[in-house]
């Protein structure tokens, strides 16, 4: 009965008349979650969300039980939760952020401009380590430095648990590095052991767009040189992209690639020379920075290779496969050296944030890819029967 105008108001439409006391709703939950699955195997909620996260500090058996379970009830990670702990987390990641150790090899100065390690792939790796709130310390190892074992000592006492490994030479071919409890990914170096995580320039990728570029811009005779050390840590993957673009190129016009050792440089030079004249290379293509000699007219893009009579824009055609920064007259392919850090160590963050220690089953490899640059040594060629050193039968 209604106080306001004394009648009987009418029925909701579905609504049920209560007993003694309001019924309770009841809401019918959507998915499974880890209290589910604590219940199913008879542990605690926060194990169950631990052993998800692959959290050291539950048993791998309590971690296999807990995954077995989450597949059997179809348990799915909540996106909008794991968004909420990204942003709880990064907030505390900001008071206790995490050390990572930069790993490189004292032996590899010769590569990287008397350093031991190239300068661009660190400052990636740093940028990426500030973002997420990590701290990067170098260690280098060698003869005169650090041993693996020192280094061993060092990483677990200090509670370091991410470990980047920089480019190392074939003098190294294992790391004795105790990685059962650190989560490690490595940059370049495919030789080196543990087989863990890599990420590197895709080298493959930058010899086949070097070729192409070439050709479409009129060039035939393209010669690949480069040391044996550097394909061997890269996996053998400049001569690889070459090889590919020569499988659909006139037998011909394919040139057997060169491959030297890391020897001193006139004799290098004289190699070099030899090879492009018995085999009448109208272009040649290298990582080696060794083959930049002073531009005798920038504009021009002409210089001689040093310890050689060969004249870049005169006796033959120069493009890099590693074009340097400061030099706007080199052709060739630019490679990413800055982003491989960055993705090597955000790839080691993730690593590290979600308790992965040890090396993988299977490893994984990711390619950063080059991208062609114009430059002076390369112009459009004119097809011609003359050439300096043209083949005789």
């Amino acid at each position: 009965m209604s106080a306001v105008n004394g009648k009987k108001a009418t029925p909701r439409p579905g609504a049920t008349k209560a007993a003694g006391q309001p019924a309770a709703r009841k809401r019918k939950r959507d998915r499974p979650t880890m209290a589910d699955i604590a219940a199913r195997i008879g542990v605690h909620p926060t194990t169950v969300s631990l052993a998800l996260r692959s959290h050291p500090s539950i048993p791998l058996a309590t971690r296999k039980r807990v995954l077995a379970a989450s597949a059997e009830i179809g348990y799915v990670r909540n996106p909008l939760l794991d968004a909420f702990n990204f942003h709880r987390l990064n907030k505390r990641a900001t008071k206790d952020g995490t050390t990572i150790a930069f790993v490189v090899d004292a032996n590899t100065s010769p590569y990287f401009f008397g350093q031991a390690f190239h300068p661009l792939v660190y400052a990636g790796a740093r940028a990426a380590a500030e973002a997420h709130h990590h701290s990067i310390e170098v260690f280098q190892v060698g003869e005169q430095d650090l041993s693996p074992k020192r280094l061993n000592t060092i990483i677990h006492s200090r509670g370091i648990t991410g470990v980047l490994l920089s480019t190392f030479t074939l003098q190294t071919q294992a790391l004795e590095l105790d990685l059962n409890e650190l989560a490690a990914v490595k940059i370049e170096s495919h030789h080196l052991c543990p087989h863990i995580d890599v990420v590197t320039n895709d080298q493959c990728q930058a010899a086949r767009l070097a070729v192409r570029r070439l050709r479409a811009l009129g060039y035939r005779r393209i010669g690949l040189a480069t040391a044996r050390d550097d394909e061997s840590r890269l996996d053998d993957n400049f001569a690889t992209g070459v090889i590919v673009e020569q499988a659909e190129m006139p037998e011909s016009e394919c040139v057997p690639p060169l491959h030297f050792e890391r020897t001193s440089l006139p004799e290098i030079g004289a190699k070099v020379e030899a090879w492009v004249k018995a085999n009448a290379v109208d272009v040649l293509i290298t990582n080696w920075k060794e083959f930049l000699g002073e531009p005798h007219n920038a504009q021009e893009g002409s210089w001689t290779i040093p310890c050689t009579s060969l004249r870049v824009g005169e006796d033959i055609a120069f493009a890099s496969l590693d074009v340097p920064v400061n030099r706007p007259d080199v052709a060739g392919i630019v490679q990413n050296h800055r982003l491989v850090g960055m993705r090597a160590m955000e790839q080691l963050s993730v690593l590290v944030r979600t308790f992965h220690r040890g090396p993988p089953e299977a490893p994984s490899a990711t390619y950063v890819p080059g991208f062609w640059k114009d430059g002076t040594t390369i112009k459009t060629k004119v097809r011609s029967s003359h050439h300096p050193f043209a083949l005789t039968a």
